[in-house]
């Protein structure tokens, strides 16, 4: 195509642009029956998704793609705020290498301090790199973190365009990324790939969040409780591990760990108030 439009046969670079299209439909198209088994079905997703690799990587123009990182933060004004890595390797989703970053900063929703300190992170100090990171975000979120990058990284953001829901339109995923120092919107001809990886960079990063929110709403409770401080609470759960565990425990059981008959007591009332 690059050849053709060098020689302005821009008719032929259509046709050949065209059918390139078509063979990036086949190449993902997975059908699917009511007799396949999982793992039939996983086998065909794989082979989509290294198709999908390959187009991609013609598509941007990357000589030898082989890895993919997606990054996605997830906070409520500023708290538990994590920030997600999910891996994709020669169109394998990678679960064993995902990462989980927890935000080390202040407790505000800075999406991009958040962003730069994962990042930062995630790149100290390390020489296994991916060929593509993908960033759930747009031009601020890519702004905020080109220069913490490497170099020989090409970096992408995805976003939804929010311009279009002001005019009342289908809000639909826009592709960004950063060239000669500018930060520009581009078309993807067979984006699903990238969408499945922020979807899924999203999911994890959720997924952490609530499970930190619960943990820390229950652990919260014992404030509650006359006589248990900050040095009982850690002593009561490194003893049993969580407070649906300390709830199960006999008033000798919490005293081994309390030494205090009063506070003892002042918890098992706690507890039978719930």
């Amino acid at each position: 195509m690059k050849e053709y439009s060098k020689k302005e046969e821009f008719e032929k670079a259509s046709q050949l642009r065209d059918r390139i299209k078509d063979l990036k439909y086949i190449g993902q198209d997975i059908s699917f029956t009511y007799y396949d088994d999982t793992e039939t079905y996983e086998s065909k997703r794989v082979k989509a998704r290294k198709s999908s690799f390959k187009y991609l990587a013609i598509e941007l123009d990357i000589t030898d793609l082989k890895r993919i990182e997606c990054f996605d933060i997830s906070n409520i004004q500023g708290k538990n705020a994590y920030g997600s890595m999910v891996v994709a390797e020669d169109g394998k989703i990678e679960r064993s290498k995902y990462r989980i970053f927890k935000i080390k900063g202040e407790e505000i929703p800075n999406d991009f301090k958040m962003l730069k300190e994962v990042l930062t992170r995630r790149f100290k100090g390390s020489e296994d790199l991916p060929q593509l990171i993908l960033i759930d975000g747009g031009k601020g979120q890519l702004s905020s973190v080109r220069d913490i990058i490497p170099e020989s990284i090409f970096v992408m953001g995805i976003s939804k365009g929010k311009y279009l829901k002001r005019q009342g339109k289908k809000l639909i995923d826009e592709f960004w990324i950063t060239k000669n120092g500018e930060i520009l919107r581009i078309d993807i001809d067979s984006p699903e790939l990238l969408i499945d990886l922020r979807n899924e960079a999203h999911r994890f990063a959720i997924t952490h969040y609530r499970k930190s929110s619960i943990r820390e709403s229950k652990i919260s409770g014992l404030d509650r409780v006359v006589g248990i401080g900050t040095k009982r609470k850690k002593e009561l759960i490194k003893s049993f591990g969580s407070v649906e565990n300390i709830k199960k425990k006999s008033f000798d059981e919490l005293y081994a760990v309390i030494k205090n008959e009063r506070v003892v007591k002042e918890l098992l009332k706690y507890f039978s108030n719930l």
